[in-house]
C-alpha cells in the first residue's frame, strides 16, 4: 500500500522513482537535479554536468514523470539535437507510467487512475490530463523540427549543444538561432524552459544571453567516476575537450591552430584518393587515417578521416573497407615504428602502400606541412569524416596528446601540397592549368 509518508518520500527524493524504474545508478544527487530543473517558483533554469553523469535519465526521464505525477494537467515538451533521440525519451517516459508501481503512486495521489490515452511516435497523453490541447502529456522534438503553433508549459532543452557544435561554426550559429527560435515562441504565459546538456565549445549555445548562468557538476564533484575512470577518460581525450566536457571549462581558442573547418560531401565521381595512416599498437596513441583528392569542382582538396582505438593488427578489415570505398590509390606510411610490417600485410589485402622514414619535428611538420603552406585553408573536409578526427585535428596544441589526426592530416599536407611552399606557388596554378 502506498502511504502519505511514502508520497512525502517520493516528493522529497524523486531519485528513488528511477529506482523503481530500473535506474539504479541514480543517487541523491539526481534528486537535486530533477527538485532544481522542476522548480515550484517556475525560474527557468540551465544544469550542466559531465558526460556519462546520467543527465537525462534522471532530469528528462525521471523528472517529467515526478512532474507529471504531482501536475498530471501539464504539459511537456523534450526537445534533442535529434528527433530520434527525444522520441526514445518519451518512449521511456511512456514504459515507465504504464509500470504497476508508478501507476498506485497515481491512484494514490489522485484517487483515480491515470492510463495513457495517447502513446505514439512523438506524444503521450494522460487520461488525468486536465486540458483539452493539441499536445499531450509529454510532446517530443526535434530541435531543427517545426514547432510553430505550440504551447506548452514546460520544455526541456536536452542535449541541444552537441559535438557538432564542437567542430562546426555553421553548426553552433544554426543551433543558437533555433535555440532563440524556440525559447521566445512555443511557451504558454508563465511556462518554464530547461536547459540540460554538456558544453562543447566556448561560443555554443549556452553562452547565449537569454539562457540562464549554469549550475555546474564536474568529474570530480559528482562523484560519479572513480578516478581510475577518469584518468582513463583523461589519457584518451584531448585536452581541451576533457575540461568542457568534464570539468566543464572552456579553454581559449586563440592558441588553436586550426580552426573553422569547411564541410561538404565527398565526391565519389571522382576516383583519384591518396590515403595515409598513423598507426598505434598498445598504450594510450590512437589510429588515425585520412584519404585525400583534389575537386576541381570547387578547386579544393576533399578529406576524410578517421579515428580509432586498439591495435591496428585487429582493424584491417576497417581500413581495407575504406580503401576500397573511397576509390584510394596508394596509402602511405612511415616505417619508423614497426619496420614496414604493417605495410606488408596491407598489401596482401590488395592495398597499395608506399612507405618511408619519418625525419621531421612533429610539430614542426604539423605546423608547415598542415598549415603554412595553405593546405588546411584549402581543404573541405567530407561530412562523413569521424568527429573524433576533427575533435583530435581542432584540439591541436603542440606536446598534447592524442595528435594523431592532426599527426596524420599534416602528412598528407606534405603529400599533396609539400613542406614551407605557398599554396598558390605550387599547387593551385598548376591544378587549375591541369
Amino acid at each position: 500500500m502506498i502511504t502519505e509518508e511514502y508520497i512525502i518520500k517520493i516528493c522529497n527524493h524523486p531519485h528513488l522513482l528511477g529506482h523503481l524504474a530500473g535506474y539504479e545508478d541514480l543517487t541523491e544527487l539526481h534528486s537535486m537535479w530533477i527538485r532544481y530543473i522542476f522548480n515550484r517558483q517556475l525560474i527557468s533554469r540551465t544544469l550542466q554536468a559531465h558526460r556519462g553523469s546520467y543527465k537525462t535519465s534522471a532530469v528528462t526521464i525521471i523528472g517529467s514523470v515526478y512532474w507529471l505525477l504531482f501536475h498530471p494537467g501539464a504539459t511537456i515538451g523534450i526537445v534533442r539535437k535529434s528527433f530520434t533521440e527525444a522520441k526514445n525519451c518519451v518512449k521511456a517516459i511512456g514504459e515507465i507510467i504504464r509500470k504497476e508501481e508508478i501507476q498506485a503512486i497515481f491512484r494514490a495521489i489522485h484517487n483515480k487512475p491515470c492510463d495513457i490515452l495517447v502513446n505514439n511516435a512523438n506524444m503521450l497523453t494522460l487520461s488525468c490530463k486536465t486540458s483539452i490541447t493539441p499536445e499531450g502529456s509529454v510532446n517530443a522534438y526535434g530541435l531543427f523540427g517545426r514547432m510553430t503553433g505550440k504551447h506548452l508549459d514546460l520544455l526541456l532543452m536536452d542535449d541541444i549543444v552537441t559535438l557538432e557544435d564542437k567542430i562546426s561554426e555553421a553548426e553552433r550559429v544554426k543551433t543558437a538561432a533555433k535555440t532563440e527560435e524556440i525559447a521566445n515562441n512555443v511557451l504558454n504565459r508563465g511556462g518554464l524552459i530547461s536547459y540540460i546538456g554538456t558544453p562543447w565549445h566556448q561560443r555554443d549555445a549556452f553562452s547565449l544571453k537569454f539562457v540562464p548562468p549554469p549550475l555546474k557538476f564536474d568529474v570530480f564533484k559528482t562523484g560519479l567516476m572513480t578516478r581510475k575512470q577518469i584518468q582513463e577518460k583523461q589519457e584518451k581525450t584531448t585536452n581541451v575537450t576533457f575540461a568542457a566536457n568534464y570539468l566543464l571549462k572552456h579553454v581559449s581558442s586563440e592558441d588553436a591552430i586550426f580552426k573553422d573547418p569547411q564541410y561538404e560531401l565527398w565526391d565519389f565521381s571522382i576516383k583519384t584518393a591518396i590515403g595515409h595512416i598513423d598507426k598505434a599498437f598498445f598504450g594510450k596513441d590512437t589510429n588515425a587515417f585520412c584519404f585525400c583528392q583534389w575537386n576541381p569542382k570547387i578547386e579544393k582538396y576533399n578529406l576524410i578521416g578517421w579515428i580509432f582505438e586498439g591495435d591496428i593488427r585487429d582493424n584491417y578489415d576497417f581500413i581495407q573497407e575504406k580503401y576500397q570505398k573511397y576509390f584510394v590509390g596508394t596509402m602511405h606510411s612511415e616505417h619508423n615504428d614497426d619496420k614496414g610490417t604493417v605495410s606488408d600485410q596491407l598489401r596482401k589485402r590488395g592495398i597499395l602502400m608506399n612507405t618511408y622514414h619519418e625525419r621531421m619535428n612533429k610539430h614542426i611538420k604539423i605546423k608547415s606541412c598542415g598549415l603554412e603552406n595553405g593546405f588546411f585553408s584549402n581543404v573541405v573536409f567530407a561530412k562523413a569524416t569521424d568527429v573524433n578526427f576533427m575533435i583530435q585535428l581542432l584540439d591541436y596544441r603542440e606536446g598534447v596528446e592524442p595528435d594523431d589526426a592532426a599527426d596524420t592530416f599534416a602528412s598528407m599536407g606534405r603529400l599533396m601540397i609539400g613542406a614551407n611552399t605557398a599554396y598558390s606557388q605550387r599547387w593551385g596554378a598548376a591544378r587549375k592549368n591541369a
